[in-house]
């Protein structure tokens, strides 16, 4: 019992510790523009591939603008549009899977089909091909990414609504005369929120590798707006004369995608200790 009970607080001491740095990442994002050191968006011809020093602390890039506040900025780009795309695609995800596995027959087979569709073609190739018809920009490449993105939510709801739809509490609902809206609302939507959220949680790392590689690659965020994944790319070639400029975009995309993959589970652990006891 103590064992447990140990474990248990370990795993709510982890959540707290991660949901912690996840939340100063995202004020250290809301508050960039007051912390920049320098104008992220001036460039100099004096100052390029400038080493890292007093007045550049992270050092410069090509056009000489200062990679530390590219860095802060490129969070709030980096971060505000994969917390975003997680949240449009957990809600359309979780609407979809919740409606097909409720109502089932001819609608939970063109939604499943549906993602059955968009799942036989591998995410980032399909989001490339996507980024590279519709061009670039930040809205472009969160629509590229979205497309496959919900499939994931609205498979796991499907069959938390099929699992909960039999339990005892459900089927009272339906013969005291509840409506279909606000049984999936008020009864099976809260009982099957822990596993969508976990999910939901994990995936926003893996939408922020997704952002930043198609602006990697030239079909995401542009210039000279910033974000991680164009920061490289345009400094990959200077690599061997200005390490800094790869390595600050690097290591912020690193460490934020630890950061937001460990919160995820955390979140699953604690939910799981909950439903052990």
């Amino acid at each position: 019992m103590k064992q447990r009970n140990y474990h248990s607080l370990k795993a709510y001491v982890r959540l707290w510790i991660f949901l912690g740095l996840a939340g100063f990442l995202i004020l250290l994002s809301i508050v960039a523009p007051l912390l920049c050191p320098n104008d992220p968006y001036t460039t100099s011809s004096e100052f390029m591939n400038h080493a890292p020093c007093a007045q550049f602390p992270m050092g410069t890039d090509r056009y000489g603008r200062c990679i530390c506040s590219r860095v802060l900025m490129g969070a709030r780009t980096s971060i505000f549009s994969a917390v975003s795309l997680v949240g449009i695609t957990f809600f359309v995800g979780s609407v979809l899977g919740l409606i097909a596995g409720w109502f089932g027959g001819v609608i939970d087979g063109v939604i499943m089909r549906l993602a059955d569709v968009m799942l036989a073609f591998p995410q980032m190739v399909l989001a490339i091909a996507v980024a590279g018809i519709l061009g670039g920009g930040m809205i472009n490449a969160m629509l590229a990414l979205g497309i496959t993105g919900w499939t994931l939510y609205a498979r796991l709801a499907r069959a938390q609504v099929l699992a909960l739809k039999k339990e005892p509490y459900v089927q009272a609902a339906r013969l005291s005369g509840c409506s279909a809206l606000r049984i999936m609302t008020t009864t099976l939507l809260p009982n099957m929120l822990g596993p969508l959220v976990v999910n939901a949680a994990t995936q926003i790392g893996v939408m922020m590798i997704g952002i930043a590689g198609l602006s990697f690659l030239g079909i995401g965020v542009t210039e000279p707006q910033a974000e991680w994944g164009s920061m490289i790319n345009l400094s990959r070639a200077y690599v061997q004369l200005a390490p800094w400029a790869v390595l600050a975009p690097a290591m912020a995309t690193i460490l934020t995608v630890m950061i937001f993959n460990m919160l995820g589970d955390s979140v699953r652990d604690v939910l799981d200790r909950g439903t052990e006891a």
